[in-house]
């Protein structure tokens, strides 16, 4: 896959001119020069970048970092902070042992409600694969692979819940920030809503215009708008004043990761 220097900035929180600043003094990333102008990096430049991110939140200085060399730092796994029963974890993944995942996420779920099942056990391993991924645990296939699983498990344990709050009028709506394609997030915010038996609908990625139009058909009182890319905070005000002023909506929530490195940022340079 090929990103723009904004991607990373967004995957990242990273600003561009950050990004551009260390390409040019330490010739980390390996961008291409498109025909259109524009420089486009590859899913390895996305992880070296991730890797350096992890490393300036430990504390270490860019220049140590960067000291490593590009192929370390693709090397690097990071595997110490990984629990045995993480790494257990991730190698099912990796060998596709789907069916042991099921049984483990079963076994967690008899153990708590299924709010508290949700936040504390699947979203944590949702988490944890996302950090293997960054750490080179795990590949993009596999990442890839366990999304679409958990996706569809997380639809399957909501069925039991949803039953009992198809007589309701939904008043909580859950949706994913405009052309932000990741809708993991917001689903596990909507399976946690509906484990309280909050009348809630999800509806995934809509634009705006849709999403309003959504707002306005029911009796709404509440949207949460989950991203896993990070925006610029200006649009999200542009985006929840719209909301409150064109539908009935008292409450305007943003969450997830991309809303988290908008807002407090992930590191800054040492």
């Amino acid at each position: 896959m090929k990103y723009l220097i904004k991607d990373l900035s967004k995957m990242t929180g990273i600003k561009g001119f950050t990004i551009r600043k260390w390409q040019e003094r330490y010739k980390i990333f390996k961008p291409q020069l498109a025909p259109n102008g524009y420089w486009y990096y590859t899913n390895e430049d996305y992880e070296v970048l991730a890797k350096i991110v992890r490393f300036i939140e430990e504390g270490e200085k860019i220049s140590h970092i960067v000291a490593l060399g590009r192929e370390n730092l693709l090397k690097f796994k990071n595997e110490d902070s990984y629990s045995e029963e993480e790494k257990q974890f991730i190698h099912w993944i990796e060998n596709n042992q789907f069916l042991e995942i099921e049984n483990y996420f079963d076994e967690q779920a008899k153990q708590m409600s299924f709010s508290s099942f949700i936040r504390h056990s699947l979203e944590k391993k949702v988490n944890l694969v996302g950090r293997a991924w960054q750490d080179g645990m795990l590949s993009v296939a596999d990442e890839h692979s366990f999304s679409r699983w958990v996706t569809a498990y997380v639809r399957n344990q909501c069925k039991k819940y949803e039953t009992e709050l198809k007589t309701k009028k939904p008043v909580w709506l859950v949706s994913v920030m405009p052309g932000d394609e990741h809708e993991i997030g917001a689903l596990l915010h909507y399976a946690i809503l509906v484990g309280k038996k909050v009348p809630v609908r999800f509806v995934g990625t809509l634009p705006i215009d849709h999403l309003i139009r959504e707002l306005n058909k029911g009796q709404y009182r509440t949207v949460s708008i989950s991203m896993t890319m990070a925006p610029q905070l200006k649009k999200l005000e542009k985006i929840k004043n719209t909301i409150m002023k064109r539908t009935s909506v008292k409450k305007v929530i943003f969450g997830g990761r991309g809303y988290r490195l908008a807002k407090y940022g992930i590191c800054k340079e040492k």
